[in-house]
């Protein structure tokens, strides 16, 4: 009997993984900027436009992802994670700044 050899390392495998949860995560924070631009009485279709050829466009990065090609999967983490981090950074922000309205919108000032 002999040995198998794997197509792949491990590091590869974790890599591709994490690369694919950060481009799903990215298409997701897109389909939610889609969701509430449409949900607005006046939806800019310019902006749900341009988030759907990024979604697409990251749907297609995905597709084309091969585990052994690390140069790629390497890219892919680093930039799809970044998107994905400045996605999270805005939909907090967007958060605190509606809550400061609603706590001006009750009478309590800020302390800034």
């Amino acid at each position: 009997m002999h040995a198998q050899t794997s197509l792949w390392t491990q590091d590869q495998a974790i890599a591709y993984e994490a690369a694919i949860e950060a481009i799903n995560d990215v298409i997701a924070g897109y389909s939610e900027q889609i969701a509430t631009e449409q949900a607005r009485a006046l939806p800019d279709l310019t902006r749900v436009a341009w988030l759907e050829v990024r979604t697409d466009q990251a749907a297609e990065t995905m597709a084309s992802l091969d585990v052994r090609d690390t140069a790629n999967v390497r890219q892919a983490l680093i930039e799809y994670s970044a998107i994905a981090r400045t996605q999270d950074a805005d939909e907090h922000a967007g958060v605190l700044i509606g809550l400061i309205e609603l706590l001006r919108q009750r009478g309590i000032p800020d302390e800034g």
